[in-house]
C-alpha cells in the first residue's frame, strides 16, 4: 500500500453525504493537513426496498465525484463497519476516524463496536455530534431531559427569538490535500468493484423507474437537492403558500419534498434553514415560511428523541410503556402493505408507496391509523414496512411518527383518523384514490 507524507485521517460517512457544512470533515482536515479520504460501509440491504437502496446509490456517486473533485477519494465498503473500517485504517496508516452518525440505539452500538476495534490499533473514533439544525451543544437542556412533547421544546428552543435563533451558520467546505494519484486510482479501483455488485445493479434499475402517475420524481444527490430548492423557494414561490397547501396528496410541489435528501444528508437542515431566512430577506416572510422552519424543528425532535430513548423508540409499549395494538395477524397486514385493504384511500396510499418509494405526509398519517388503530396490527411492523420502502426513511421521524399514531408514544391527543372523512375533506373528488386504484 502507498504511504503518504503525513498520517491520513478517514471521514467515515453514514447519513452525512455531502461536504459542505460538515464539521465532521473540518475537524479531520485540521488533524491530518488537509488529508482525508471518505469511507462509507453500506447498511444491511435487505431491509431496504430496491428502489430506496438505489436512492441512495445515486447519492453515493455524487459523492464520489465531490471526493475526487478535490483530489481524494470515497471508499464504499460491504460488510461489518466493525470489521472493515479498523482493517482499512491499519492499512492506510490512519490515526483518527471522524464521524458524524445517525444517534438511534443500533448505530450507537455500531459506534462502540467500531471505536473498541480501532482502540486495539490506537486509532481514535472521534464523533461529531452536530447532524440536526439545533447543534446540540445549544439546545437548552440535556438531551436526558428533553421535552416529553414537541410544544414544550420548540417553546424552550425559541425563547432567544425565532425558531433560527439557536442555529449555527451553515460550514463553507474546507479545502483539503490532494492526495497521490496512484493512491486514488487503487481506492477508486476498489470502490468500483464493491459497487458492481449484481444486487446493487438491479437496485440501481429500480430507482431509474418512474411511475407515470407520480408528478414528482426524486433524484439522488446533492445537485438535485440544490435544484430541488431553487425551483420550490425561487422558481414557483411554493414556499410562501405552504400553509396552505402542505395537506396535499397530487402534484409536485405542494410540499417542499426535501426529505429524501436531508435523510441522507446531502443537503443539510441548516442549509435549508439559511435559505428560508434569505426568502424572508428577499421576496416575504409568512406563516408558510415558518412552517417550513417549524417542520426542521420537528425533524430536530425526533432526532433528539430517539437519542434520549433507545431502546424505547423501538419498543412495542413505547416511550411511555402503554399496552400497545399488537395483533399478529400476517394475512391482514400482507393486504395493507399491497394496498388490498378494501379501504379505498388507504389502498390508493399503499399502491403509491409501493410504486415510487414515496407518500404525503397526510396519506402517511392515514394509513399508520387504520392499520394499528382499526386493524390493530402491531405499530413495528408498519413502522419497519416504511423503513423498507420509503427512500426518505429517516430512523427519528419515523418511528416516532409511528408511536404517535399508535398512541404509545408521548403525545397527549389522541390519534385516531376517520379514513372515511379524511378521503372526503383531501381527496373530495375522489382524484387520489381513481389515480392509484385504475
Amino acid at each position: 500500500m502507498h504511504t503518504t507524507a503525513a498520517p491520513l485521517a478517514l471521514l467515515w460517512h453514514r447519513t452525512d453525504l455531502r461536504l459542505s457544512d460538515h464539521p465532521a470533515l473540518r475537524a479531520a482536515a485540521q488533524a491530518s493537513s488537509g488529508r482525508v479520504l471518505g469511507v462509507m460501509v453500506l447498511p444491511e440491504i435487505t431491509r431496504a426496498s430496491p428502489r430506496r437502496v438505489g436512492y441512495l446509490l445515486q447519492t453515493i456517486e455524487e459523492l464520489r465525484a465531490a471526493w475526487r473533485a478535490q483530489g481524494s477519494a470515497l471508499i464504499v465498503l460491504r460488510g461489518k463497519a466493525h470489521e472493515r473500517i479498523p482493517a482499512l485504517a491499519v492499512e492506510l496508516g490512519v490515526r483518527e476516524v471522524h464521524t458524524a452518525p445517525c444517534p438511534a440505539f443500533d448505530e450507537q452500538l455500531e459506534n462502540a463496536a467500531v471505536q473498541q476495534a480501532l482502540a486495539a490499533h490506537s486509532i481514535a473514533l472521534v464523533v461529531h455530534d452536530e447532524v440536526t439544525l439545533i447543534a446540540t451543544p445549544d439546545l437548552p437542556f440535556a438531551i436526558d431531559a428533553l421535552p416529553d412533547v414537541f410544544s414544550n421544546f420548540r417553546r424552550a428552543v425559541e425563547r432567544e427569538g425565532a425558531w433560527g435563533a439557536l442555529v449555527r451558520e451553515p460550514l463553507e467546505p474546507c479545502a483539503l490535500a490532494c492526495l497521490p494519484v496512484s493512491l486514488v486510482t487503487e481506492l477508486d479501483a476498489r470502490t468500483e468493484a464493491t459497487l458492481a455488485a449484481e444486487d446493487l445493479g438491479a437496485a440501481r434499475s429500480a430507482a431509474q423507474q418512474h411511475d407515470p402517475r407520480s408528478a414528482f420524481h426524486c433524484q439522488g444527490g446533492r445537485s438535485h437537492a440544490l435544484a430541488r430548492i431553487r425551483h420550490w423557494f425561487w422558481d414557483t414561490d411554493s414556499i410562501a403558500r405552504y400553509k396552505q397547501t402542505r395537506d396535499g396528496l397530487q402534484g409536485a410541489d405542494f410540499s417542499s419534498r426535501l426529505s429524501p435528501w436531508l435523510a441522507l444528508g446531502a443537503v443539510s437542515p441548516r442549509e435549508v434553514a439559511k435559505e428560508i431566512h434569505r426568502y424572508e430577506r428577499e421576496r416575504t416572510a409568512n406563516e408558510s415560511t415558518y412552517w417550513l422552519g417549524f417542520e426542521l424543528l420537528w425533524r430536530d425532535y425526533f432526532h433528539f428523541w430517539v437519542r434520549r430513548h433507545g431502546r424505547r423508540a423501538f419498543a412495542a409499549a413505547g416511550v411511555r410503556g402503554r399496552t400497545p395494538c399488537g395483533a399478529q395477524d400476517a394475512a391482514l397486514f400482507d393486504q395493507w402493505c399491497r394496498g388490498r385493504t378494501g379501504e379505498p384511500f388507504v389502498d390508493a396510499a399503499m399502491r403509491e408507496l409501493a410504486a415510487t418509494g414515496q407518500l404525503s405526509n397526510r396519506a402517511r398519517q392515514n394509513v399508520a391509523s387504520w392499520l394499528t388503530r382499526t386493524a390493530g396490527i402491531d405499530w413495528r411492523w408498519g413502522a419497519a414496512w416504511f423503513e423498507q420502502q420509503l427512500i426518505d426513511f429517516d430512523v427519528g421521524p419515523n418511528w416516532g411518527n409511528w408511536q404517535y399514531v399508535a398512541g404509545v408514544g408521548n403525545d397527549p391527543r389522541n390519534r385516531v383518523f376517520n379514513v372515511k372523512s379524511q378521503a372526503e375533506r383531501y381527496d373530495p373528488d375522489g382524484a387520489y384514490q381513481a389515480l392509484w386504484l385504475g
